[in-house]
C-alpha cells in the first residue's frame, strides 16, 4: 500500500471532501457541456432526490411519458356535446312537428283556437305562443287569415281559413191572395231562414194565377257565400169580381159659410179588401151660391172593382135668426153632464141620452125648424119638437159623447116621413127612436133591423128604410139586458 504511506494527510482529507461532495451535489444544477448525464426529471423535493440517486442502481429512461386523462376528457366531452345536440335536435323535430301550419273550418261551426294548430301537448308550453287573438275572429265571415305560431324561438307560419259551404234553410209562409194583387215580398213569405250570413229572398217562378186556385211557387234564399236553397210557398189565390158597397149616404144639406163634411155618416165596405179606397167628386158644388149640386161617390177595391152612388147638396141662405153648430153643441154638453156620470160604458151613455130625448122633449107636430140646429136646439131649450127634432137632438148628443150614429129617414111613405137613429154600440149597429109614439108609452133602444120590422102596433110598423144604404145591423137581440123603465142596462 505505498500511496497510502506517501500522504497520509491527503488520504484523510480525500475523504472527507467526497462526503462533502455527495453531501452538495444535490443541490448542484449547473452540469458541464462536455459531461453526458441521462435525462430525468427533477423532482421537486431535494430529499426524493437524494434518496433516489442512493438507491437507483439503472440509469433512467430517456423517453417522455403521455397523459391521456385530457384527451379522454376532451372526448367525453364531446361526445356528450354530440348527444346532447343530437338529443335536443330530435325533441325539437318532435314538438315541431305537433305544429298544424293550415286548418278549414266550417263558417259558424267552431270557435278557432291555438289547440287547434297544436297536434299534441308541447313539453314546455310556455315557450308556445301566437300572434292571433283567436276572441276577436269572426266565425261567421268567410275569410282567410295569415298569423304565426312561435315555439321554442321559432316561427311558424300558419293560415286560418273560414268558409261557407252550408246553404241557408227557411220554411214557406202559406200565403191568400187575389188574382188581382202584386206578388209579396218574398221575405214575408219565408220564416225561420237560418244560415250564419245575410241571406237574400226573391221569387224563383211565378206561375200565372190570373184564374184563382192553388198554386206553389219557389223562394230562392241565398246566402253571402252564394250557398243558394230553394222554398216552396203554397199560395191560394181568390179571384175576386165584386165591388165594394157603398152606406150611409144621404142627401146633404148646408148653409153658406158653413163647412161641409162630405164623409160623414159614409161606411165602405167590400167582400175582400178591408179599406177600399173612396173618391169623391165635388167639382160642382159651389158652397158660395144657393143651388142644388150633386156629388159622387166611387169606391173601389185593390182587384179594381168599383162602385158610384149620387147624392143632392143643397146650399142654402142661412135663415135669420140663425143657430150655429157650436151653440147646439154647447147645450148638448150641459144636458149630457148632468144625465151621465163617469166610468158609464158607451152603451149606458146611449141609453141615458135616448131615455131623456124621449122623457124631456113633448111631441108638436107643426114646429119652426128652419135649420137642423134650429130643431134640435129649441128641443133642448124649449124641450118641444117633432121627429126631425128628436132625431137631432139625439144626434148632437151622441156625437158630443163620442158615439158614432147617423139618421135613418123612412122610405118609402105615404103620407109623412120619419127619422130614428142608428147607432153603433159595442161594434155593432142598433135602431133607436126617442120620438114620441101614439099609444106607447116607452122608446127602442138598441133593436135589430129583424126586431124593428117586426115592431107593430094598432097594425101598423112604419119602420121601413133602405136597408142596403146603411151597415148591416147586429143580429143578436139584447132586449133582455134593457130596463126601460128605470133606464139602466141589466147586469
Amino acid at each position: 500500500m505505498p500511496d497510502q504511506a506517501k500522504n497520509p494527510a491527503q488520504k484523510q482529507v480525500q475523504p472527507q471532501m467526497q462526503a462533502k461532495n455527495q453531501m452538495k451535489r444535490p443541490a448542484q444544477k449547473v452540469v458541464p457541456n462536455n459531461a453526458k448525464r441521462p435525462v430525468q426529471n427533477t423532482p421537486k423535493k431535494p430529499v426524493q432526490k437524494a434518496v433516489q440517486n442512493k438507491t437507483a442502481s439503472k440509469p433512467k429512461s430517456t423517453s417522455k411519458r403521455f397523459n391521456f386523462v385530457p384527451l379522454i376528457l376532451s372526448g367525453a366531452a364531446i361526445l356528450l356535446i354530440v348527444i346532447g345536440y343530437f338529443s335536443i335536435k330530435s325533441f325539437l323535430e318532435k314538438d315541431y312537428a305537433m305544429v298544424n301550419q293550415e286548418m278549414t273550418i266550417e263558417a259558424g261551426s267552431v270557435k278557432p283556437d291555438l289547440g287547434m294548430f297544436v297536434k299534441g301537448e308541447p313539453a314546455f308550453n310556455n315557450f308556445l305562443s301566437c300572434n292571433l287573438n283567436f276572441d276577436e275572429v269572426n266565425i261567421n265571415l268567410p275569410q282567410t287569415i295569415r298569423f304565426t305560431v312561435t315555439m321554442y324561438g321559432k316561427n311558424f307560419p300558419c293560415v286560418l281559413t273560414i268558409v261557407d259551404t252550408i246553404a241557408p234553410t227557411g220554411e214557406g209562409v202559406p200565403q191568400h191572395i187575389f188574382a188581382s194583387q202584386e206578388m209579396p215580398d218574398p221575405k214575408t213569405c219565408v220564416t225561420n231562414v237560418q244560415d250564419v250570413t245575410d241571406v237574400t229572398a226573391e221569387w224563383y217562378e211565378v206561375p200565372d194565377m190570373s184564374r184563382g186556385g192553388r198554386y206553389n211557387t219557389y223562394v230562392t234564399l241565398t246566402d253571402a257565400a252564394g250557398n243558394t236553397t230553394y222554398v216552396v210557398v203554397p199560395f191560394e189565390v181568390t179571384v175576386d169580381s165584386n165591388p165594394p158597397e157603398i152606406k150611409g149616404y144621404q142627401d146633404l144639406e148646408v148653409y153658406i159659410g158653413d163647412g161641409i163634411s162630405y164623409k160623414k155618416d159614409l161606411i165602405i165596405t167590400d167582400d175582400y179588401d178591408p179599406d177600399p179606397a173612396l173618391d169623391i167628386d165635388a167639382s160642382n158644388v159651389d158652397l158660395k151660391t144657393p143651388g142644388k149640386y150633386d156629388v159622387v161617390y166611387t169606391a173601389r177595391d185593390f182587384s179594381g172593382n168599383e162602385t158610384s152612388v149620387k147624392v143632392k147638396i143643397k146650399v142654402k141662405n142661412k135663415p135669420k135668426g140663425y143657430i150655429e153648430p157650436e151653440v147646439v153643441e154647447a147645450e148638448a154638453r150641459k144636458i149630457l153632464a148632468e144625465i151621465t156620470e163617469p166610468g158609464m160604458t158607451e152603451e149606458e151613455i146611449a141609453l141615458q141620452i135616448v131615455w131623456w130625448c124621449r122623457y124631456n122633449i113633448r111631441f108638436v107636430l107643426r114646429t119652426q125648424n128652419s135649420s137642423w140646429t134650429e130643431a134640435a136646439y129649441n128641443a133642448y131649450t124649449k124641450r118641444i119638437g117633432n121627429c126631425y127634432s128628436t132625431v137631432y137632438a139625439v144626434k148632437v148628443l151622441l156625437d158630443v159623447a163620442g158615439i158614432d150614429n147617423m139618421i135613418i129617414e123612412r122610405y118609402p111613405y105615404q103620407t109623412a116621413t120619419h127619422y130614428w137613429n142608428y147607432v153603433k154600440i159595442n161594434g155593432q149597429w142598433y135602431h133607436c127612436d126617442s120620438t114620441w109614439r101614439k099609444d106607447y108609452d116607452s122608446y127602442f133602444f138598441m133593436y135589430t133591423t129583424k126586431e124593428l120590422l117586426n115592431f107593430w102596433q094598432g097594425g101598423w110598423n112604419g119602420f121601413q128604410f133602405k136597408q142596403k144604404a146603411y151597415p148591416e145591423s147586429a143580429t143578436e137581440s139584447v132586449q133582455k139586458r134593457i130596463d126601460y123603465k128605470n133606464h139602466k142596462i141589466k147586469s
